[in-house]
């Protein structure tokens, strides 16, 4: 375990030659898709313990009430002196009865009983999605680089399906910043960042495991994109053709 964290590094700050020792493992599917399991449950682990000590403390649904309808029917407050200078719209004024009504209707389906007490509930809820989050990443990544394969074989790649899965997997450990994305603004460029990394790392495992150069590394990993996007394209312009024709 340690030499395989220990090998992540080396690819994480593209230490030359740690990609192709990587790709040349015997157990590289393995060790790959055990560093993505890893880090996408340590990416949401802080955000599912802050998540699970929320839902363990009861809901104050009279405080949350009133704190919601002071916010919807002034909603400059938290503007400061700024927000005193605005005159809200009279239509936002008129519609008010409708947004308080829905608000009302919202936080008394939030009080109907359940099978299981709410805390409970809640917990089950989140511990389900924090433990299929995993899934999800696992789900993306595998039908994307099969069709990355695809296209690094009509360029000449050289690679197997379990060494081009293991040594993409690479890709998601960048993505351990998310642990923090729950935090306003550092959160959204650490996302950024991660993304940014991750496509650099994909790229360079692409190449590591055809055995080709990163032009073709790159033309492999867009060409699925560039796919999808020239298919769906005409898709989505038929309801607007079908507009400027009937008008």
């Amino acid at each position: 375990m340690k030499e395989l964290f220990v090998s992540a590094w080396d690819m994480l700050i593209f230490r030359p030659h740690a990609y192709e020792q990587h790709a040349a493992r015997p157990d590289v599917f393995k060790a790959g898709l055990l560093l993505l399991l890893v880090v996408t449950l340590v990416a949401g682990a802080l955000s599912f313990a802050i998540g699970l000590v929320n839902d363990l403390i009861p809901a104050r649904v009279d405080a949350q009430r009133e704190e919601t309808r002071a916010w919807i029917e002034n909603p400059l407050e938290r503007l400061g002196p700024l927000g005193r200078d605005i005159d809200l719209p009279p239509e936002f004024r008129r519609q008010m009865p409708d947004i308080l009504a829905g608000l009302e209707i919202g936080l008394g389906i939030d009080e109907l009983k359940t099978p299981l007490p709410r805390p409970i509930g809640r917990v089950l809820s989140n511990v389900g999605t924090f433990l299929s989050s995993p899934l999800n990443r696992l789900a993306g990544w595998m039908g994307y680089t099969l069709w990355v394969l695809l296209a690094a074989k009509l360029l000449g790649g050289r690679s197997t399906l379990p060494r081009m899965l293991g040594t993409t997997a690479v890709y998601s450990v960048p993505h351990v910043l998310g642990v923090l994305g729950f935090v306003p603004c550092l959160g959204g460029l650490l996302a950024l960042v991660s993304l940014g990394w991750g496509i650099a790392i994909y790229v360079k495992a692409v190449s590591a495991a055809n055995e080709f150069s990163i032009g073709r590394a790159v033309a492999a990993t867009a060409l699925p994109i560039i796919a999808l996007i020239v298919l769906t394209l005409p898709l989505a312009l038929i309801p607007i053709i079908g507009a400027l024709v009937s008008a």
